[in-house]
């Protein structure tokens, strides 16, 4: 299967300047989920970039969980984590093992036993370096988190600097939230002076600055719909 991409053209003068003001590119990765613990974290936060930015997106998925709490500003490691896909169910044993089991059901779904300690559990993807989180959601003992990955993507450029795994509340950017579905390549512009340019066929949103990112990335299926009619292409 061809890889799934994102690259961003920049022109020479719009490469100079972001790289005069010190500017990194921010992406982060949308899920589908009506569990409102959830919150996105910084998948991405990339320094060094030339005029053609290129930003690949993996096909594998990694369930995880973590010991550090949901909180602003606060990363989450990894603690246990294992590949995941649809129609999977990640099983959490008390000491923070993780096993799978496929099902019919449509999203993935992670179950903590009985007696285990609260985890923070959810996604990640591997991006420039080791896997990173994209989303984590409160995890209790009996209590289950049903997510599904979203095929899209948020990018903007900003002067703060984010580590991977890291909840951030809000844009710090003007960014673009598009659809990039699997296997293609998808490719958009940004100029410091007109912005984010996609073209029509890409169903890109502008995101402005400030704009809650929780709302924007953790993607809630309608009243009286479940997960399994919720997902992208159904």
């Amino acid at each position: 299967m061809s890889e799934t991409c994102l690259e961003i053209q920049l022109s020479n003068a719009t490469l100079d300047s972001l790289r005069t003001g010190g500017y990194a590119l921010f992406v982060l990765l949308p899920v589908v989920s009506s569990n409102h613990s959830g919150v996105p974290l910084v998948w991405l936060c990339r320094e060094n970039y030339l005029a053609t930015i290129r930003v690949v997106i993996p096909e594998t998925n990694l369930g995880y969980i973590a010991t550090a709490s949901i909180a602003a500003d606060r990363t989450i490691a990894i603690g246990s984590q294992t590949p995941v896909a649809c129609h999977q169910r990640v099983d959490v044993g008390a000491s923070g093992t993780l096993s799978t089991t496929t099902g019919e059901l449509p999203g993935i779904y992670f179950d903590s036993a009985s007696g285990a300690p609260r985890y923070t559990c959810g996604l990640a993807r591997r991006g420039d370096g080791e896997p990173a989180p994209y989303c984590a959601f409160d995890l209790y003992p009996d209590l289950t988190v049903s997510l599904a990955p979203s095929p899209a993507i948020l990018a903007f450029f900003a002067t703060s600097r984010y580590r991977p795994g890291t909840y951030l509340e809000a844009s710090l950017g003007a960014g673009l939230y598009l659809p990039t579905p699997p296997g293609t390549t998808t490719r958009v512009g940004y100029d410091t002076g007109d912005g984010w340019q996609a073209d029509a066929g890409a169903k890109a949103s502008q995101v402005p600055s400030g704009t809650p990112l929780a709302e924007r990335l953790i993607e809630r299926p309608p009243p009286d719909v479940p997960l399994s009619r919720s997902l992208p292409g159904r």
